[in-house]
């Protein structure tokens, strides 16, 4: 038995955390926790939004909003590691006469317990959350339908082309009206391309002989992105092309601009 076993004997669960939590090493590790988990919860709730491309559509806002929250929920468990870690790092031992070994945590019932359900905890609501999103998608998709702009994109080495269904019109930029729903069909004439228009929050594959969907809603005015995301060649970096959200009435002058119909 051990030297920690002994001194354990005969207290109850009580008395043994308390004697826990008045160790000076697991005080200096707990204020670290407490510092790192404020500065993530800081950097989730005010900065990562600011450092996140312009949000210019229903996606990209679920987006800021999955990065806020998981970043916050993280964070305590983040906090916590990098806490130990900086203990553990700035009272290293000096010396050549190493001190004895301290209880092992991987045995400890009530910590393998705690961490355990923690971690369940944390992927119970990862998965929920994406069933909800999911099913607002698929629910708004279903409701927005019949008013949808149905675009084709076709990636090839190394160009993007965009052809509006119903509007008859093909372009090498991508022109869409503010607020108005829009179903991308993508596909690849070559290779395998990964259809990325930044600010909308979309990124999708676009593979050889089959049509991949995505749905999106534009919800501010101004430029977007648009690069390929996935390695398809020696010229893959330079696969981008630009594009704008405008007003229905620009769209439907550009449409009509192109040769094409807006009824």
């Amino acid at each position: 038995m051990s030297h920690h076993e002994d001194q354990n004997i005969g207290l109850t669960p009580g008395d043994k955390f308390g004697k826990f939590i008045r160790r000076n090493d697991v005080r200096e590790t707990l204020l670290w926790a407490v510092f790192y988990t404020a500065v993530f919860v800081v950097l989730g709730v005010y900065f990562y939004p600011k450092w996140m491309p312009t949000i210019m559509s229903t996606d990209m806002k679920a987006m800021e909003r999955i990065m806020v929250a998981f970043t916050v929920i993280s964070a305590p468990i983040a906090g916590l590691v990098l806490g130990i870690t900086t203990q553990a790092i700035t009272n290293r031992h000096k010396g050549d006469t190493p001190p004895p070994d301290g209880p092992a945590i991987r045995t400890n019932g009530p910590v393998v317990v705690i961490w355990t359900v923690v971690s369940t905890i944390f992927a119970l609501i990862a998965i929920v959350w994406g069933i909800a999103e999911l099913n607002t998608m698929a629910n708004a998709a279903t409701q927005d339908a019949k008013e949808s702009i149905h675009i084709q994109v076709i990636g090839s080495q190394w160009v993007w082309s965009f052809k509006y269904v119903d509007q008859g019109v093909e372009s090498d930029k991508l022109v869409l009206p503010i607020n108005r729903p829009v179903e991308f069909e993508v596909m690849s004439e070559d290779v395998n391309h990964s259809f990325w228009p930044v600010q909308l929050g979309v990124k999708v594959d676009a593979n050889r002989l089959q049509t991949t969907y995505a749905r999106t809603v534009p919800t501010k005015l101004g430029a977007i992105d648009i690069k390929c995301a996935e390695l398809c060649g020696l010229y893959h970096a330079y696969m981008e092309t630009s594009g704008k959200v405008t007003t229905q009435d620009d769209f439907n002058n550009w449409v009509t601009a192109n040769g094409g119909h807006t009824a």
